[in-house]
Protein backbone atom coordinates (compact mmCIF):
# COMPACT_ATOMS: atom_id res chain seq x y z
CA UNK A 1 0.00 0.00 0.00
CA UNK A 2 1.17 3.15 -1.14
CA UNK A 3 1.04 6.72 0.92
CA UNK A 4 2.90 10.09 1.11
CA UNK A 5 5.41 10.84 3.89
CA UNK A 6 5.62 14.72 4.71
CA UNK A 7 9.40 15.53 6.28
CA UNK A 8 9.52 18.44 7.72
CA UNK A 9 13.06 19.81 9.35
CA UNK A 10 13.86 22.44 10.86
CA UNK A 11 16.63 24.49 13.09
CA UNK A 12 15.13 25.58 16.30
CA UNK A 13 15.36 29.50 17.15
CA UNK A 14 12.88 30.15 19.38
CA UNK A 15 10.24 27.07 20.48
CA UNK A 16 8.65 29.62 22.78
CA UNK A 17 5.56 28.51 24.93
CA UNK A 18 2.88 30.32 21.65
CA UNK A 19 4.78 27.67 19.59
CA UNK A 20 4.25 24.44 22.11
CA UNK A 21 0.13 25.47 21.90
CA UNK A 22 0.27 25.82 18.40
CA UNK A 23 2.21 22.76 17.58
CA UNK A 24 -0.24 20.68 19.70
CA UNK A 25 -3.16 22.65 17.61
CA UNK A 26 -2.19 21.57 14.54
CA UNK A 27 -1.42 17.87 15.79
CA UNK A 28 -4.74 17.68 17.10
CA UNK A 29 -5.96 19.10 13.60
CA UNK A 30 -4.28 16.78 11.21
CA UNK A 31 -5.54 14.01 12.66
CA UNK A 32 -8.81 14.46 12.43
CA UNK A 33 -8.61 15.12 8.20
CA UNK A 34 -9.43 12.53 5.79
CA UNK A 35 -6.36 10.74 5.36
CA UNK A 36 -4.53 10.81 8.46
CA UNK A 37 -2.45 7.76 8.80
CA UNK A 38 0.24 9.59 11.68
CA UNK A 39 2.26 12.35 12.75
CA UNK A 40 5.79 11.89 15.02
CA UNK A 41 8.19 14.97 16.16
CA UNK A 42 11.23 15.13 17.97
CA UNK A 43 13.78 17.58 18.68
CA UNK A 44 17.27 16.31 18.31
CA UNK A 45 19.77 19.22 19.96
CA UNK A 46 18.77 22.27 17.45
CA UNK A 47 16.97 20.29 15.14
CA UNK A 48 13.00 19.33 15.38
CA UNK A 49 11.81 16.70 12.49
CA UNK A 50 8.81 15.73 12.02
CA UNK A 51 6.88 13.14 9.69
CA UNK A 52 3.95 13.22 8.88
CA UNK A 53 2.00 10.20 6.59
CA UNK A 54 -0.80 10.72 4.85
CA UNK A 55 -2.70 7.99 2.66
CA UNK A 56 -2.30 10.12 -0.75
CA UNK A 57 -1.30 13.54 -2.36
CA UNK A 58 -4.80 14.76 -2.14
CA UNK A 59 -4.54 14.35 1.86
CA UNK A 60 -1.43 16.07 1.89
CA UNK A 61 -2.69 18.84 0.18
CA UNK A 62 -6.18 19.30 2.38
CA UNK A 63 -3.20 19.67 4.89
CA UNK A 64 -0.62 22.27 3.12
CA UNK A 65 -4.18 24.02 2.68
CA UNK A 66 -5.65 24.25 5.68
CA UNK A 67 -6.26 27.80 7.36
CA UNK A 68 -4.13 27.55 10.34
CA UNK A 69 -1.63 25.48 9.10
CA UNK A 70 -1.20 28.32 6.41
CA UNK A 71 -0.84 30.56 9.52
CA UNK A 72 1.61 29.17 11.53
CA UNK A 73 4.40 28.71 8.24
CA UNK A 74 3.72 32.57 7.43
CA UNK A 75 4.94 32.37 11.39
CA UNK A 76 8.05 30.01 11.02
CA UNK A 77 10.68 32.80 11.21
CA UNK A 78 10.06 33.53 14.37
CA UNK A 79 10.57 30.04 16.05
CA UNK A 80 13.15 28.63 13.24
CA UNK A 81 16.02 29.58 11.73
CA UNK A 82 15.26 27.64 8.39
CA UNK A 83 12.52 25.02 7.63
CA UNK A 84 12.69 22.20 4.71
CA UNK A 85 9.95 20.48 4.04
CA UNK A 86 10.52 16.80 2.19
CA UNK A 87 7.38 14.66 0.46
CA UNK A 88 8.33 10.89 -0.57
CA UNK A 89 5.93 8.33 -1.77
CA UNK A 90 6.52 5.12 0.57
CA UNK A 91 5.46 1.51 -0.36
CA UNK A 92 5.25 -0.86 2.45
CA UNK A 93 6.81 -3.72 1.83
CA UNK A 94 5.10 -6.98 1.43
CA UNK A 95 7.01 -9.73 4.39
CA UNK A 96 9.28 -12.19 1.97
CA UNK A 97 8.00 -15.88 1.91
Amino acid sequence: MSHIKVFFIAKIKNLNDEYKQKNKELMDIASTLPGYISIESQEIDDVEITISCWKDQESVNSWANNPIHIETKRRAKEWYHWVKGIHVEAVDELPKS
